[in-house]
């Protein structure tokens, strides 16, 4: 997606999780039950001062990355959303900046990361509000799913192979495919990481069916393992559910 449509999806759905915590107070996050929404709140703020840091920096900020930023949490919150799209703005998506993806090390790959992180906070905080969860954009969606299992997964499982490897070794020979009616791949583990193909294979043990948005919020753990229809072996499609969260937090 380019960078208009991903800025604009950014703002979007950062304004509808400030108003989702707002009206959520201290309640529990559902999906991260470890933090109140407040939490969370507090969470994206930082989230957005590290990368923010990453690209003032051109390196790891570290441990320091936070910006210190008078009033409200609320406030605070607002301020750091404010400097990270001016950052954006300023650099544009082919500058360089420091990122944990080694194939990419410009100002795009935050501006996408920070899309998707936002959208996924997003429905935690709705989730925590009691709210419906507010549509996601087919196209975003898409992007999400094709983010999580090409960067986050088929390449994090090469990058950090010895963290994930407890994880992997218990599910080689697994393969789920993934269907969302516009797209599909099929996920499986094989030599000790995790390939993303296009595609429903037919060897996939099991076939998860949704909407773009529907398998996103799948493949980040902000639906139970049952919640979309599968076809084939459930305890598979379960697995890989489960697998994911050595990578999605």
């Amino acid at each position: 997606m380019d960078f208009p449509t991903l800025r604009a999806h950014l703002l979007a759905d950062a304004a509808r999780l400030q108003s989702a915590c707002a009206a959520a107070g201290h309640a529990k996050v559902p999906t991260c039950p470890d933090w109140t929404a407040a939490d969370l709140l507090d969470h994206v703020t930082g989230t957005y001062d590290h990368k923010i840091q990453s690209m003032r920096r051109l390196r790891d900020p570290g441990g320091d990355y936070r910006i210190a930023r008078p009033g409200t949490p609320g406030e605070q919150y607002a301020a750091a959303l404010a400097d990270l799209v001016a950052e954006f703005d300023e650099r544009g998506p082919d500058s360089l900046a420091y990122t944990w993806y080694g194939p990419d090390q410009t100002v795009g790959f935050w501006i996408r990361r920070m899309a998707h992180e936002t959208l996924v906070h997003r429905a935690d905080a709705e989730l925590a509000a009691g709210r419906p969860l507010s549509p996601v954009d087919p196209a975003l969606a898409l992007d999400g799913v094709d983010e999580m299992l090409q960067v986050m997964l088929a390449w994090g499982s090469r990058a950090y192979r010895d963290q994930v490897a407890p994880f992997l070794g218990g599910a080689e020979g697994l393969a789920v495919a993934l269907d969302t009616g516009d797209r599909a791949w099929t996920v499986r583990v094989a030599s000790g990481a995790i390939l993303a193909e296009p595609g429903v294979a037919a060897d996939a043990q099991a076939l998860v069916r949704g909407t773009a948005g529907e398998v996103l919020l799948w493949l980040w753990r902000r639906a139970g393992a049952d919640a979309l229809d599968v076809e084939g072996d459930l305890a598979k499609a379960a697995a890989l559910h489960g697998l994911i969260g050595a990578f999605a937090q």
